[in-house]
């Protein structure tokens, strides 16, 4: 009798203990991706990227100067990130959108817009409805314009040393920018500017190839605003 009192002494003693023990709480699997999305860049252009750029204007451009201008010979040769674009408020004048309208590339959700030539070139229109430009200054600003903010931001600045001669949209936050600008060998060659709107990020790109800086010259005045009288 006593015996049987023991053991069920002991048991109960072992089940309380397993009571009290606290329970272990199964680990989470480690998550393998970000909680951010982060645009993912190569040194190279994306396919999609150059077969935007081959069907533009200054694509067919650069081809007639330069048979062998390739876009997929453009490799990245730095990143940064631009936290504070010099911004303003956007407030157009009268004759705006009426002067330089045909000339504003829209993102494809029309909510930005790339400002290519209102600081660069001063365009009128008479009263027979002909455009006349007057070269402004030798530095080049490129403004980005967000229409839901109503604020124009400096995309990019630069001097004698650079210039842009086109800009288009990837997609609603991408912009890309191409020109030239002088390398670090204070050569000039032809250049990719690619800023990714979300993350505030700039990519750059250039072609390796001083001979191919030619190829682009001059595709604002002749082309992009063809129908323009350049003073």
């Amino acid at each position: 009798m006593r015996i049987f009192r023991f053991s069920v002494f002991i048991a109960l003693l072992f089940i309380i203990a397993c009571k009290d023990e606290p329970k272990q709480e199964p680990e989470a699997p480690e998550d393998s991706t970000d909680s951010l999305v982060v645009e993912s860049v190569d040194t190279v252009l994306s396919a999609d990227a150059i077969q935007t750029f081959s069907t533009s204007g200054i694509a067919d451009y650069a081809r007639k100067k330069s048979p062998s201008f390739d876009w997929a010979r453009f490799r990245m040769v730095s990143t940064y990130e631009e936290d504070s674009l010099l911004a303003s408020a956007f407030t157009p004048e009268k004759d705006f959108y009426k002067n330089y309208g045909p000339f504003l590339k829209y993102s494809p959700d029309s909510s930005h817009f790339i400002d290519l030539d209102s600081y660069n070139i001063d365009i009128t229109r008479d009263a027979q409805g002909r455009l006349t430009g007057a070269e402004i200054g030798p530095d080049t600003e490129i403004g980005l314009v967000d229409l839901t903010g109503k604020t124009r931001s400096r995309l990019l600045f630069m001097g004698p040393g650079g210039n842009v001669e086109d800009g288009l949209w990837l997609d609603n936050s991408t912009v890309v920018l191409m020109g030239t600008q002088e390398n670090q060998q204070g050569e000039r060659v032809p250049t990719i500017w690619r800023y990714h709107i979300p993350t505030k990020t700039f990519f750059v790109y250039e072609l390796p190839d001083p001979s191919m800086a030619g190829s682009l010259a001059d595709y604002w005045k002749t082309e992009r605003l063809k129908g323009v009288a350049i003073k």
